[in-house]
């Protein structure tokens, strides 16, 4: 028994021998420490109180340009809006479109459970 082996694209290929690890370092994102987190201080490299200079050496811009593999971006937005979002009108009606699902779902499980034969009612 003979597994397939995946069919990667030349380019892709050649992407990835292509990529350092000095060049992955600087396309990742960091993160700031658990003390620049706590002393206020981003990942745009401001400092917090007391910490001058935290983090301005290791942030660098690290723009699309420099990006290693491709960048992800959202195709299309979501199909509806989020719970969140919604007004209270919009809420009831999705509330009472998923009840009314529901209804019918256990309704015609009860319909098909009765069709069976030699199952007996309760």
């Amino acid at each position: 028994m003979t597994a397939r082996e995946p069919v990667v694209p030349e380019a892709e290929w050649g992407k990835f021998l292509r990529d350092t690890e000095e060049a992955i370092r600087r396309s990742a994102p960091r993160e700031p420490s658990a003390r620049e987190r706590a002393s206020g201080a981003g990942v745009d490299g401001a400092a917090g109180v007391g910490d001058p200079g935290v983090g301005d050496a290791a942030v660098e811009d690290a723009g699309v340009d420099d990006a290693v593999g491709e960048v992800w971006c959202p195709d299309e937005s979501p199909a509806a809006p989020a719970w969140r979002q919604l007004d209270p009108a919009a809420r009831v009606r999705r509330l009472a479109r998923f009840l009314g699902t529901l209804t019918l779902l256990l309704v015609l499980l009860t319909l098909f459970r009765h069709a069976q034969p030699g199952v007996p009612s309760p």
